[in-house]
């Protein structure tokens, strides 16, 4: 993983360690801002449309040709937008800083900015659809024990073989006479004498 990153090619072509960047995105620019009622987005732009889409979305193209003066930069390439992202991230925060979440996602969505929200998993659950019933892959079960919860099935579904919805966790000792007769071939007489003996327990002898 740390090879498909670009750890492994920046040590062996640059002779150089990654060096701690926070929340940036290495190599272009990514960060994250805070929103006026205290949301957080993150904003990225690695393509040069995405970039254009950002810089006019929150209005920062007159100050730019400073910047690639200042800083001999051009920021029509990914690289040099990561060189410059702390000046550009400057020029950005104030304007979210003054707009509530709805308001730069209104914003951003009608100018095609790449961004996306932080959530905590609170929100997640309150507030996204993606983790709701909206979504194929998510259904609320009846967990035994602990009760609704929202569950997700597999990611994965094809015409000839429909997503399975996702079941209850099985209880502690729930498989016990399946697997002792599936998997180890034992009678019913063995497995009751298993049983009998304390060596092994249904759910209700394991709780």
């Amino acid at each position: 993983m740390v090879a498909n990153l670009g750890y492994v090619a920046q040590a062996q072509v640059l002779h150089e360690g990654r060096p701690p960047i926070g929340n940036d995105m290495y190599g272009a620019f990514g960060r994250d801002f805070p929103t006026a009622d205290d949301r957080c987005v993150m904003v990225v732009a690695i393509s040069l449309k995405q970039w254009q889409a950002l810089a006019s979305a929150t209005e920062i193209e007159p100050h730019l040709p400073a910047i690639e003066t200042a800083l001999g930069l051009d920021l029509r390439l990914e690289g040099d937008r990561f060189q410059g992202r702390d000046a550009l991230a400057a020029l950005i925060a104030p304007w979210v800083a003054k707009r509530t979440l709805a308001g730069v996602a209104e914003v951003f969505d009608d100018l095609g900015v790449c961004w996306g929200p932080y959530q905590t998993f609170t929100q997640l659950v309150e507030e996204d659809w993606r983790c709701s019933e909206a979504n194929p892959m998510f259904r609320d079960i009846d967990q035994p024990g602990i009760g609704t919860l929202r569950t997700p099935g597999t990611p994965v579904a094809f015409r000839a073989s429909p997503r399975q919805a996702p079941l209850p966790a099985p209880l502690l000792g729930e498989h016990t006479d399946e697997i002792l007769a599936e998997e180890l071939g034992l009678s019913s007489a063995e497995i009751g004498a298993l049983h009998d003996a304390g060596v092994v327990a249904g759910p209700k002898g394991a709780q």
